[in-house]
């Protein structure tokens, strides 16, 4: 391996693969991450009447706050698959191709070499993010939010903090994984390594308190979260394990595996001298067996997903579908999506509430929330009253300034359909989600691309195990 200028710099073209994608490209990329986290934020604007308004108001409101967090998530997960995507060229499996060999005996010093992969990496990683934060930032500034510039060095910090670990982890996990896939599997890992420490260490409970990320020092605040602590010693860690791995590593040349040197389909064995029998060598028989149980286990969830999306789409249709006296009954329930407030808190809007399906035998009492039609309209509202084969129905929640008491109405016994049993709120906000066009397409589209390119998609991801 020849190069006409310094390691740096050939690590800095390879570090976005520099031959095939120009600074162009990357600043393409970084406008393509500005706009998904525009567009993903509008997806999630059609979600505001859900759970998710309760569960993670911090991507609900109307703010620079909403889009810039969830931008800088984003751009975690775009590096971390573009990591995984590229794995072979931007991180220590070169070692193991005898790269740096030939290098260390001319003289390279291998702290160097590390500094130059490293920083050369992080430069690209480091244009693409900040370009792709103002260009979110100028995307928001046309919805006319009030612009609160107090939070956004600490957005941008967290977000730059999250792409420093999971860079750093995935390099010092590389120098461990024997092989491409395993590499990739481990730099995965270091996205979900990071999750589970921020969640665990509380650091969410600062990141998503718009309030408190107005002041830059709340991140460090040690009474709150020690994740910065623990971020520190787990990059010191990591820096001294590459420096020592890869020096150690390229010392040495690495002979090839028999599996890797030996034709498709052909296995070497040796004669026991002690038995007799054949023996084989390498290591191709042990990673058949683990190639086999991971190609079926990615088989099973790709078959799950798509009969899940699919059977989804299908209840969808089937719940829309629904008209009085013709509702979708599932083992004695009917699922209901409940579109007003009317009944909260015990039924909140958008939730889909279960019904079990009764008959005009079946005994209803005053407290309980019932399914009934009226004047071909099906209704969800509580009993307060009863007599003989009349039931007297009322809303829970009355809007401000109106008469409590004037939704009363009587219907009669015939007109329940089911008795209210429970709700799930995330899946109602699922339903909610499914109905728009972004959800169609992911609950339908995709399964279905999946289904027709799944050997393609297998071919491209076993090719450089």
């Amino acid at each position: 391996m020849i190069y006409k200028n310094s390691y740096f710099k050939k690590e800095l073209r390879q570090a976005y693969l520099g031959n095939k994608i120009s600074t162009n490209r990357k600043l393409a990329s970084a406008l393509f991450l500005g706009l998904f986290s525009f567009a993903l934020y509008f997806v999630f604007q059609t979600l505001q009447e859900s759970v998710l308004s309760d569960v993670v108001p911090e991507i609900m409101q109307p703010s620079f706050f909403s889009t810039l967090y969830l931008y800088i998530h984003i751009s975690v997960l775009f590096n971390s698959f573009y990591f995984i995507l590229y794995y072979d060229y931007l991180f220590f499996s070169e070692i193991r191709k005898n790269s740096w060999y030939l290098l260390i005996q001319m003289g390279y010093q291998p702290v160097i070499m590390f500094f130059s992969k490293f920083l050369a990496l992080m430069y690209s990683v480091l244009l693409i993010y900040t370009v792709g934060f103002i260009v979110t930032v100028v995307l928001t500034f046309l919805l006319k939010y009030t612009f609160i510039i107090a939070y956004l060095p600490s957005l941008y910090f967290v977000g730059l903090a999250d792409l420093f670990l999971v860079t750093i982890l995935s390099m010092t996990f590389s120098l461990f994984a024997k092989t491409i896939i395993n590499g990739r599997y481990w730099a995965f890992l270091s996205l979900v390594l990071i999750f589970i420490l921020k969640l665990t260490l509380g650091q969410y409970n600062i990141i998503s308190n718009r309030v408190a990320m107005q002041n830059f020092y709340n991140l460090f605040d040690l009474k709150v979260s020690v994740y910065w602590p623990v971020t520190l010693v787990i990059i010191t860690a990591c820096g001294l394990i590459c420096l020592f791995r890869s020096r150690n590593l390229a010392k040495y040349y690495n002979v090839p595996s028999y599996s890797d040197i030996m034709p498709a389909n052909v296995q070497l064995a040796e004669i026991d001298p002690k038995t007799g029998k054949e023996i084989l060598l390498g290591g191709k028989l042990k990673s058949g067996w683990r190639s086999r149980i991971v190609d079926t286990v990615a088989t099973v969830f790709l078959i799950i997903f798509i009969c899940g999306a699919l059977g989804f789409n299908l209840l969808i249709i089937l719940i829309n579908a629904s008209t009085p006296g013709q509702e979708v009954s599932i083992r004695g329930v009917i699922p209901f999506v409940f579109n007003t407030n009317t009944m909260e808190p015990e039924i909140m809007i958008n939730d889909l509430a279960y019904f079990q399906k009764v008959d005009v035998q079946y005994p209803i009492n005053e407290g309980q929330v019932i399914l009934f039609e009226d004047k071909n309209v099906l209704y969800v509202e509580r009993v307060v009253a009863k007599t003989d084969n009349q039931l007297t129905v009322d809303i829970d929640n009355y809007p401000p300034m109106s008469l409590v008491g004037a939704m009363k109405k009587t219907i009669t016994r015939q007109d329940v359909h089911g008795i209210y049993t429970g709700r799930n709120r995330w899946l109602g906000a699922l339903i909610l989600f499914a109905n728009t066009i972004v959800g169609r397409i992911l609950f339908l589209l995709v399964p279905t691309v999946l289904l027709f390119y799944q050997g393609q998609i297998y071919k491209y991801l076993k090719k450089e195990k």
